[in-house]
């Protein structure tokens, strides 16, 4: 009685108040005003996503395992031309959900890949990334799109020798980080390592992680709809039937995470998932709560690949990782663990390794 009594004063009392008296919503107890501690900042206008990919600056290697000499110049992009030394043409869009670019190939699109950038501060540097995949194998890309949302800004992160900065990234990885990863690095083998993930209680930022799956699968969906507007069925189903090519999501670094996470959690339509230098977060929860994760069918193969030379995300969490995957998605999705001779951490240089990751695209593309 005491309730409805309490409830029925709200009502009345709330009735009596004009709305727009309200400035802000409520909140009991008060509390002071205070930015959340990771706030995120993820689309810019126009004319700063254009002066950012046009960026030449000089790109700093926080893993130490490239000399000066070793890291290729940066590539600067220009909304509406070329992509330097390809045949695909930039594309920019600022706002939701890409908010980054797209380099359209000289062919009408029977593919495109959704290539999910890694933890960084210098996105522009990705430009050069592709300059060098493109040329590797122009055949294999002349109709595939490639699609590249910039990741939101997390300002003032530190990275060890680098002075704080503006980091572009999925979710917030710092408790992994600082508190589980040491302990990967120190395992003796494979199964220490899976053993540390299986038991890891690090914070996991589920947040960011909806928050960026949510916008990547509109980004699929919407070259889903590019796509077949472009070929219909000559394309073939797709991986679900109705034709209009085949997409693929592909991340690197945090957004092999990022990707990995995708392949665990979402129900959009794709035809394979490539993780490059990624690992699986939360899994104790995962194995623990088979409902926190989607059980269905996914019509196409997941790929964990690992750098034979990598010491950021070593080859061990990278295949303990591939395991974990193959046990949450069996009879759902076929999981691969492929290891990449001599590739380091800063991703591929020309030469062989960028034509081992070309190996890898090949299983995907059309």
């Amino acid at each position: 009685m005491l309730l409805s009594l309490l409830l029925a004063a709200v009502v009345i009392g709330g009735a009596s108040v004009p709305a727009a008296a309200f400035s802000e919503p409520y909140v009991f107890p008060p509390t002071p005003s205070a930015p959340y501690p990771m706030e995120r900042s993820v689309y810019r206008p126009f004319s700063q996503l254009a002066a950012l990919l046009a960026s030449n600056e000089t790109v700093f290697d926080p893993t130490g395992s490239l000399s000066p000499e070793d890291v290729p110049p940066t590539t600067p992009l220009t909304c509406g031309y070329r992509l330097p030394g390809t045949a695909h043409t930039v594309w920019c869009r600022a706002g939701p959900p890409l908010g980054g670019y797209v380099l359209v190939p000289p062919r009408p699109p029977t593919g495109s890949i959704v290539y999910i950038h890694g933890y960084t501060d210098a996105p522009w540097f990705y430009s050069t990334y592709f300059r060098l995949l493109l040329t590797t194998s122009p055949d294999l890309f002349a109709s595939v799109r490639v699609v590249v949302p910039l990741a939101p800004v997390y300002p003032d992160q530190r990275v060890a020798g680098a002075p704080p900065s503006d980091y572009h990234v999925w979710h917030d990885p710092t408790s992994f980080i600082t508190e589980t990863r040491p302990a990967v690095l120190n395992a003796s083998d494979v199964a220490a390592v899976e053993a540390i993930l299986r038991n890891d209680r690090a914070a996991v930022d589920r947040l960011g992680l909806f928050l960026s799956t949510r916008r990547i699968e509109a980004i699929i969906s919407r070259e889903r709809r590019v796509l077949h507007r472009a070929c219909g069925p000559r394309c073939g189903d797709g991986g679900g039937g109705g034709g209009g090519g085949r997409v693929v999501l592909v991340g690197d670094g945090l957004g092999g995470v990022m990707t990995t996470h995708m392949a665990l959690h979402s129900r959009a339509r794709l035809d394979g998932v490539v993780s490059l230098l990624g690992f699986v977060t939360g899994a104790r929860l995962l194995l623990n709560e088979p409902e926190a994760y989607y059980r269905g069918r996914r019509g196409y193969d997941v790929e964990l690949v690992a750098g034979g030379d990598d010491q950021i995300v070593t080859p061990p969490l990278v295949e303990a990782s591939a395991r974990i995957v193959r046990r949450l998605l069996a009879g759902m999705a076929s999981v691969r663990y492929t290891v990449l001779p001599r590739v380091t951490h800063t991703s591929f240089l020309p030469g062989r390794e960028m034509e081992a990751l070309v190996g890898v695209l090949r299983r995907f593309l059309p």
